[in-house]
């Protein structure tokens, strides 16, 4: 018992300075954004958009989201991460304000205001290269499996409660307007976060800004520059890890994020009530096992574990293409919980043991950057397959690329004998 206290208090020691402010404004983001995340898709689909333009519209999103990466990954490394991590966090609180005026009467532009709120936030996004470094410039090397799991599981357990407070408000006002308040709480929850990261964010690097004026025109050309470099300085691991998981990643996040929730709905016997009660209980479990999961990617093989996580989660994505009812649809998103606990700590403590500090703003923005260009096509592709061909369609062809991505991981990445602090 001694030995585990120890264990315990040596974990949350690394929980101090900037690490600790980011802890405390992810707890209210997460409380904010449990309320509407589970509805987020149903919502927009009750102003209006069909499945195909939802597609149309995240890709529209993340098309504007790759413009914001590109100068962001670049300001990460070259302004300092603060500033914009905190300018940022409150314009991306605006883009709210679209999502609680749309209107839903007939022929009224709902989805399409919304629409404006999106490209909106997805320009004010350029501050995640930022947050991504800071967040490793935080965490010391040997702690960051658990420092990464410490992010899903402290803010989670402050938002158990959330997507079932979002039920009882649908219950009690209707469905959009039981929503629209929920994004009325999600507006305020980003002026307190703005400024508590305004009063208690330190900077991490020693910024290092180009001597003379800088237009947008050489700023994108420096910021691409940079991208470019970032990829071609990369060791092979390192490029395997960026790489690989990209056969799936772009599906996946289209999928498990837009149209999932609208296949539970349609297709798996869930009311949007079960559906909210369904994502606390999922928030609940994360308590139990995100901690656990997040200190194996300390103690055993980073890499190894994220072969066995793709390796796993294969068939179980093709088992919840037929699930039926609330018991089954559970289970199996709680087993890939699980795997995606592992995964997730896993992947984000490997990416920072293999990418030197000075180049994480860069490495993070060229990643997510790939990733959401391979997602703009594939978003308006999976709602047409959705709502034309076969809405199953998705699960099997995520089960097969995990696979294959499992093997790639297997064959080409190779953990450092030193991590990079």
């Amino acid at each position: 018992m001694r030995k585990v206290l120890k264990g315990l208090k040596e974990d949350l020691s690394i929980i101090k300075g900037n690490f600790l402010v980011l802890l405390v404004t992810w707890i209210i983001f997460r409380m904010a954004y449990g309320l509407i995340t589970p509805y987020e898709p149903l919502y927009i689909r009750s102003l209006g958009a069909t499945p195909t333009v939802l597609g149309l519209m995240g890709a529209a999103s993340m098309a504007t989201f790759c413009l914001s990466l590109i100068p962001g990954s670049y300001v990460a490394d070259r302004y300092g991460r603060r500033r914009v991590i905190v300018v940022m966090t409150f314009v991306l609180g605006l883009s709210y304000v679209f999502y609680i005026m749309a209107p839903d009467w007939p022929y009224s532009p709902g989805w399409q205001l919304i629409l404006a709120g999106m490209l909106f936030a997805s320009l004010a996004r350029l501050y995640g290269p930022a947050l991504d470094a800071m967040t490793a410039d935080s965490l010391p090397p040997d702690k960051r499996g658990v420092g990464y799991a410490m992010t899903i599981v402290i803010p989670s357990a402050f938002a158990i409660a959330s997507p079932t407070v979002a039920a009882m408000l649908i219950a009690e006002f209707g469905f959009i307007e039981g929503v629209r308040l929920a994004y009325v709480v999600v507006f305020l929850s980003f002026l307190l976060v703005s400024a508590i990261r305004f009063f208690f964010l330190r900077e991490t690097v020693s910024p290092a800004k180009p001597t003379g004026k800088m237009s947008i025109t050489r700023l994108y050309a420096e910021s691409i520059k940079d991208v470019v470099g970032a990829l071609r300085n990369a060791s092979r691991s390192l490029k395997a890890l960026m790489l690989a998981p990209l056969l799936a990643m772009p599906l996946s996040q289209v999928f498990w994020g837009t149209f999932f929730p609208l296949f539970v709905v349609d297709f798996s016997g869930i009311t949007e009530e079960e559906w909210g009660t369904m994502n606390s209980t999922r928030l609940a479990f994360s308590l139990l096992v995100c901690l656990p999961m997040g200190k194996l990617a300390d103690r055993l093989s980073r890499k190894k574990l994220l072969v066995v996580r793709y390796v796993a989660v294969a068939p179980i994505v093709s088992f919840l293409a037929f699930a039926n009812g609330f018991v089954q649809v559970l289970a199996a998103l709680l087993l890939m919980d699980l795997l995606s606990y592992v995964g997730s700590s896993a992947m984000r403590a490997l990416l920072a043991d293999l990418t030197p500090r000075g180049m994480r703003g860069r490495v993070s923005g060229a990643r997510s950057l790939l990733l959401n260009l391979l997602s703009i096509p594939t978003a308006p592709l999976t709602g047409f397959i959705y709502e034309n061909i076969d809405p199953r369609l998705p699960f099997y062809v995520i089960s097969a690329m995990s696979l294959i991505i499992a093997i790639a991981l297997a064959g080409l990445v190779e953990e450092p004998g030193e991590r990079e602090p």
